[in-house]
């Protein structure tokens, strides 16, 4: 099955810039497989270019990095893209994850009241620790990737064509296998550190459904 993927990323402070460039691991997996790839970059994730692509291109996956709130998801130098009560309909018919904070818990669901079929997030911050002497080379952080590989996995499932819920459970087993492996094993300062924010964002995604009769 064929996907068609709208991306967002971001890049204007450390938080964005990481996600950012991890999640051209999507968007390579994406294109290998041949799937249709709109990608948002810097700039390009504004409000006026997010609406445009939405509309015209009508992909089936959605993925959203950047800063958030429980109403939000922002873009390029944190530029409202969706709000609830506003353009939330834009998601209709369409699967969303939202690597974003506290989205999960009220724009998500209220995504789903306007036709989403699913949307997987976060209800409270989503927080990740990163190693300072790696910051100008983000995709080769050990500790960020501690956060972002087990994230990522929900866009990795959804495009291997696995359901919402599903990517949404795989990606928790991702989590609770980094635990593990920091709990069973000689691990630096930093990861032992880890481990409680690990727990966190694995008990923190949520995954919004729109029920089908």
């Amino acid at each position: 099955m064929k996907h068609s993927m709208l991306v967002t990323r971001p890049n204007f402070d450390l938080t964005t810039r990481y996600i950012s460039i991890w999640a051209k691991k999507i968007i390579a997996l994406a294109k290998s497989k041949g799937d249709a790839v709109f990608d948002l970059d810097k700039k390009r994730a504004n409000r006026k270019e997010f609406e445009s692509v939405i509309r015209k291109k009508e992909p089936s996956l959605v993925f959203l990095n950047g800063h958030g709130n429980y109403n939000v998801v922002a873009g390029q130098d944190n530029e409202e893209l969706i709000r609830v009560g506003d353009n939330e309909q834009l998601l209709k018919s369409k699967i969303i994850y939202a690597l974003s904070c506290r989205s999960g818990k009220i724009l998500g669901p209220s995504s789903i009241k306007f036709g989403a079929d699913a949307y997987i997030g976060y209800d409270e911050d989503f927080i990740f620790l990163y190693d300072e002497n790696k910051q100008t080379r983000p995709e080769q952080d050990k500790t960020a990737e501690l956060f972002l590989e087990p994230s990522n996995q929900v866009m990795v499932s959804l495009l291997k064509n696995h359901t919402p819920k599903e990517a949404h459970k795989n990606s928790k087993q991702s989590f609770a296998r980094k635990i593990k492996k920091l709990l069973s094993s000689q691990s630096t300062a930093l990861e032992s550190s880890a481990v409680r924010y690990l727990i966190w964002d694995m008990q923190h995604q949520v995954c919004c459904e729109r029920l089908t009769k």
